[in-house]
C-alpha cells in the first residue's frame, strides 16, 4: 500500500484557483477553500509548469520528488479534505502535559515546545542543527520510542509513511501541513492534528508574504483527530 495513493483515490479532483509558494508554507486554493504545507525552500526548485499551473489539476504532485512541487501537490490535497470527528486543541501544550507519563520519547521536526518538554528526547532534523540528530538516525532509535510526535512536513518529502511504519509508541502527526484524513491512522498513526483555514483570502496573503505558523493563527483553527482525548462530534 502506498499512502499518498490511497489518499488521492479519495479525492475527486478539481482544478487549482489560486497557488502561493511562500517562505514557510505553500498554499493551494480550490474552489473557496484553502490548503496549506511546508515548504522545503534549500531542498526545492521551481516546477516545471511555473507560471502555468493555476487552472490545472494539481493532486499529483504531491508524489513528485520535487519538494516544491510536493508542497503544492500536499497543499492541494488538504484543501480538498474536509474533516469530521475532530476536537479544537492546543497540540504542544497537550503533548508537553502527556510527555511526563513516557519514557523515552522521538520527535522528528524541530518543533518550539521542545524546549520546554522538562525531559530528554530523541530530536531527529534533515538539517543539522544542535541538540538534533541526523533523520536517519531514526531508523534505529525510533522503534525504541514510546511517545513519537512526527512534522506533518514528512508527507512533503515521503518519509511519513516509513516514520509510521517504524514507530512503536503512542504516535502524533502534527503540524498545518498534516492530511486531516483518518486514513493516517490506518498507516499507524494514533492523534493527527493539522489546521483548517477559515479565511482563505488572508491565508493567501499571509503565505505569500513569508509569514509561518504564528501569523496563520488568526486565519487557521489548529485541530485534532484520533485517541479519546481529541474526538468530538463535529
Amino acid at each position: 500500500m502506498d499512502l499518498i495513493d490511497d489518499i488521492l483515490s479519495s479525492i475527486e479532483e478539481e482544478p487549482a484557483a489560486d497557488i502561493r509558494v511562500g517562505l514557510k508554507y505553500t498554499a493551494v486554493q480550490i474552489r473557496d477553500r484553502v490548503g496549506l504545507a511546508y515548504t522545503f525552500p534549500e531542498f526545492g526548485s521551481p516546477p516545471k509548469n511555473v507560471g502555468d499551473l493555476i487552472g490545472t489539476n494539481t493532486l499529483s504532485l504531491a508524489k513528485s520528488w520535487n519538494l516544491t512541487e510536493a508542497s503544492i501537490g500536499t497543499a492541494s490535497i488538504n484543501a480538498f479534505l474536509k474533516p469530521r470527528n475532530y476536537k479544537v486543541m492546543n497540540m504542544s501544550d497537550h503533548i508537553l502535559t502527556i510527555a511526563q507519563n513516557y519514557d523515552k520519547i522521538g520527535i522528528v521536526g524541530r518543533f518550539p515546545f521542545i524546549d520546554s518538554l522538562g525531559k530528554d528526547a530523541f530530536v531527529f532534523e534533515r538539517r543539522p542543527m544542535p541538540g538534533a540528530l541526523p533523520d536517519t538516525a531514526a531508523e534505529t532509535l525510533l522503534p525504541k520510542c514510546d511517545l513519537v510526535v512526527i512534522s506533518g512536513s514528512a508527507f512533503v518529502n515521503r518519509t511519513l509513511q516509513r516514520l509510521l511504519e517504524i514507530s512503536n509508541g503512542y504516535t502524533f502527526v502534527i503540524g498545518p501541513t498534516t492530511p486531516l484524513t483518518p486514513l493516517l491512522f490506518e498507516y499507524g498513526a494514533d492523534v493527527i492534528a493539522g489546521a483548517i483555514v477559515h479565511d482563505a483570502g488572508k491565508a493567501l496573503e499571509i503565505v505569500s508574504q513569508g509569514g509561518g505558523t504564528r501569523n496563520l493563527k488568526g486565519v487557521v483553527e489548529f485541530v485534532c483527530m484520533g485517541s479519546t482525548s481529541c474526538k468530538s462530534n463535529k
